[in-house]
């Protein structure tokens, strides 16, 4: 029985679906459909039930499910303590917002491929940016190892480490030509009925915008709403309508003079930067050189880093992150 095969099955049983487990694994649908065949080959039985394009796991595959958590999780466990005195090696999986992926990670990531090349990091996108209820569960059973989320107000729990990096400010934006342009100060209150574009339901930047918003019973026009904050930001480039985004995804748009940041006079608009693992589970030296790198990111770069800090403390790790993406 291959530890693959347990992975890739482990897979289509929380997906519930062979197409959307390869997406997630990274590999083709006729691997992930070999690799179940195999394993009922192997056991004699069937793991799946198709019902026409649905799938549901048999009573067999739901005693297996169980066991191939524990199996994978002790092998992650060997794995881990049996290289803890050598070089870092292996995969790590992070889940991290599209803003922070393209603007403060890059650097962690070249300096941690410099300094520990055996480390391969495997990013999952989340949309939101929040630690929300789905992040958690892939968190406590190990679909990821680290999170680096965008939200409001986190702490840590018995269950997770939660530990601060940095503030990261918002901004409302819209085009040079847009009519409130040359406003001396924009309040929730001259936006009542104004167009904007939002990111999606539970995105950090439109919870705080809204409820900012609505303090003053203010009530915009959503004139669209999209997964990404780079879409929204074309958007408002191109058109007369007004977005918020972190200041950090607009730095260029701003000094070029594509967008223009409006004077916003009411309730701060801020999101901050968390670093959140589970208690619970065993750090591999991967993952303890990836935190270590990241906090060294953001002290390096004269943000304020490592308050909350409930986890294992990460010492050993020589990189010196020089610069900052944007």
């Amino acid at each position: 029985m291959e530890f693959r095969h347990l992975n890739t099955f482990r897979a289509v049983a929380a997906e519930l679906s062979f197409t959307q487990a390869a997406a997630r694994l990274g590999y083709v649908q006729s691997a992930v459909t070999s690799h179940i065949k195999a394993l009922e080959d192997e056991l004699g039985v069937r793991l799946f039930d198709r019902l026409g394009r649905r799938i549901m796991l048999t009573h067999a595959g739901s005693q297996l499910l169980g066991y191939a958590d524990k199996i994978l999780e002790l092998a992650n466990e060997a794995t881990a303590m049996i290289s803890e005195a050598g070089e870092p090696t292996g995969p790590v999986i992070v889940s991290a917002p599209e803003m922070l992926c393209a603007y403060r990670l890059p650097p962690v990531i070249r300096e941690l491929h410099r300094q520990h090349p055996g480390i391969q990091l495997l990013f999952r996108a989340n949309p939101t940016g929040a630690l929300d209820s789905s992040l958690r569960h892939a968190l406590a059973n190990g679909d990821i190892d680290a999170a680096i989320v965008l939200d409001e107000n986190l702490a840590s729990t018995d269950s997770l480490s939660v530990e601060y990096l940095t503030s990261e400010p918002l901004v409302v934006v819209a085009a040079p030509q847009h009519p409130l342009a040359h406003a001396p100060a924009i309040g929730p209150a001259d936006l009542d009925g104004v167009p904007v574009l939002l990111t999606e339901k539970g995105c950090g930047y439109r919870r705080v915008f809204e409820r900012a918003l609505h303090s003053a019973g203010a009530r915009p026009a959503i004139a669209g709403e999209f997964i990404s904050g780079e879409t929204v930001k074309c958007c408002v480039e191109a058109g007369t309508m007004i977005g918020v985004l972190a200041h950090i995804s607009v730095t260029a748009e701003l000094d070029t003079g594509r967008l223009i940041a409006l004077p916003w006079d009411g309730p701060p608009l801020t999101l901050s930067s968390y670093l959140v693992a589970h208690q619970q589970r065993s750090v591999s030296p991967a993952h303890a050189a990836l935190r270590a790198a990241t906090r060294q990111f953001y002290v390096k770069s004269g943000m304020v880093a490592g308050s909350q800090v409930t986890g294992p403390e990460i010492s050993g790790y020589k990189g010196q992150p020089e610069d900052c993406v944007g």
